[in-house]
């Protein structure tokens, strides 16, 4: 498996790719986020990802998976219009690769639960931190 590390640059890489956002930290933020969300929503293999791609675009289950990762895009990248990250998040979620590093990344973070020095590829702290406190 690749590491945490190479899965989270290829995640932030093609948010990047949709979003061209100048900050490389806040793209690689986001890439954490996201993964984070589908850790935390038991979202940690690829054929779950396939699944939510399948769903028509009116199915609750979809729209509200993708005001997640919109509103995320949004948030570390500063984009006011919904529908510029709305239509980005649909864009990454039919490029297979980026489903396939963000879910690596989302179940190396499931892997670490109650073992912080898992992650030690993570750079930021900021995901350090959400599994510091979700350990005590």
């Amino acid at each position: 498996m690749e590491s945490l590390f190479e899965s989270t640059k290829l995640a932030a890489y093609f948010l990047w790719q949709e979003t061209r956002h100048e900050s490389a930290l806040n793209l690689w933020y986001c890439a954490e986020d996201i993964a984070w969300f589908l850790e935390r929503h038991h979202m940690t293999e690829l054929q779950s990802l396939m699944e939510m791609r399948r769903k028509n675009r009116h199915d609750l289950g979809y729209v509200e998976f993708m005001r997640h990762i919109a509103y995320r895009i949004y948030i570390f990248t500063n984009e006011e219009d919904s529908l510029i990250n709305w239509f980005a998040g649909e864009r990454l979620l039919s490029n297979p690769e980026w489903c396939q590093a963000v879910v690596r990344v989302a179940e190396a973070y499931r892997l670490s639960q109650g073992r912080p020095e898992a992650l030690a590829d993570v750079r930021s702290e900021r995901v350090k931190n959400y599994y510091d406190g979700m350990g005590k």
